[in-house]
């Protein structure tokens, strides 16, 4: 056995989770903490989501 990890490894490993809510539908999913700046559409209602102003608590 060997400690080999897959490519990026070691810069993804600092990546978190993060729970972001659609203001339009209500849908949760998570998405990773460098997608934060990002805009995401929502795979409920196709709603173009900024996922800085709709994380979830």
């Amino acid at each position: 056995m060997t400690d080999q990890h897959c490519p990026g490894f070691e810069s993804n490993k600092a990546l978190s989770e993060v729970k972001i809510k659609c203001p339009a539908c209500g849908k949760e999913w998570e998405v990773f903490s460098d997608e934060l700046e990002k805009e995401i559409k929502c795979s409920a209602c196709g709603v173009v989501v900024d996922p800085k102003t709709c994380s979830c608590k």
